[in-house]
């Protein structure tokens, strides 16, 4: 049995509060990549159309965000098709204010977001996969409590030897939900010769309107390089640059890194610091 287990730390984009105001990159290529990769051969997780591998992969992962006194840890582990993650996160210091300036604030709160999934891949003939996958999320907004329950729906078709085309229907709820329902396409272009990977998705929602993200995988013997762009339409303060690398120190261990940069706002950089042993 072969057992990759990732030590890792990532970061997320403020703003909001509630369960849209948090994206969180909860697995390890999602950072380096800007979000992109739902048509993917290399990546397991930006899909639940996975396939069902013998190996089980583990991860676990932290994260922190000094500028806004946040952080979290997630549990990824996934084995012949099947997909669980957890992830939490706290942001500290919320400060409450009323409509009378002052220099104290009413309160100080924290904020808890919590996220369990589960997901289900399925080889069907013809190079397609399909997968399901159900999410449920739990966030304590101070005044009240809000728990939502959601369904994930993707799919993956090989075409062309070279291409295969990806799309996903995310945070699907019965119930009229505040987390908006994301449609994602995309497409990957994957050259054996050069050993590289072309990415690239289109994802739309009500809140967050229409989302270009692009990402470049490139592997170089024991070096991959990621890179990554993203671009909201609609809203310039969602525009992302973003890159990572990997080395294979050998056949069990590897080092990982990625940076993140929101552009046009303050946010700051994200980082992301990794270790995969393989088992």
């Amino acid at each position: 049995m072969k057992i990759k287990i990732y030590l890792l730390v990532i970061s997320f984009n403020l703003f909001a509060i509630g369960f849209d105001a948090i994206e969180i990159y909860t697995f390890p290529n999602d950072l380096s990549l800007s979000g992109a990769g739902v048509a993917s051969r290399e990546l397991l997780y930006g899909n639940p159309a996975i396939t069902q591998d013998e190996n089980s992969t583990i991860s676990f992962s932290s994260n922190k965000f000094n500028e806004y006194s946040s952080s979290g840890n997630s549990l990824l582990f996934s084995k012949k098709g099947y997909a669980l993650s957890i992830s939490s996160q706290k942001i500290d210091d919320i400060e409450i204010r009323d409509e009378i300036p002052s220099d104290d604030p009413l309160d100080i709160v924290a904020l808890p977001f919590l996220s369990i999934g589960i997901s289900k891949g399925i080889e069907l003939e013809n190079n397609l996969q399909l997968g399901v996958g159900v999410h449920y999320y739990y966030s304590d907004l101070w005044i009240e409590k809000e728990r939502e329950f959601t369904f994930d729906l993707g799919l993956k078709k090989i075409f062309l030897k070279n291409f295969q085309i990806g799309c996903m229907i995310k945070d699907v709820s019965i119930d009229q939900s505040k987390i908006p329902i994301n449609y994602i396409a995309g497409i990957s272009y994957l050259n054996d010769r050069y050993n590289t990977e072309v990415l690239l998705d289109y994802n739309y929602s009500n809140s967050y309107h229409n989302a270009i993200h692009v990402g470049v995988i490139q592997k170089i013997k024991i070096l991959t390089l990621n890179f990554g762009y993203s671009s909201n339409l609609s809203d310039i303060h969602k525009t992302t640059i973003s890159s990572g690398f990997k080395v294979d120190i050998n056949n069990n261990y590897s080092f990982l890194y990625s940076f993140l940069s929101h552009l046009n706002t303050n946010l700051g950089p994200s980082h992301y610091f990794g270790v995969e042993i393989s088992i």
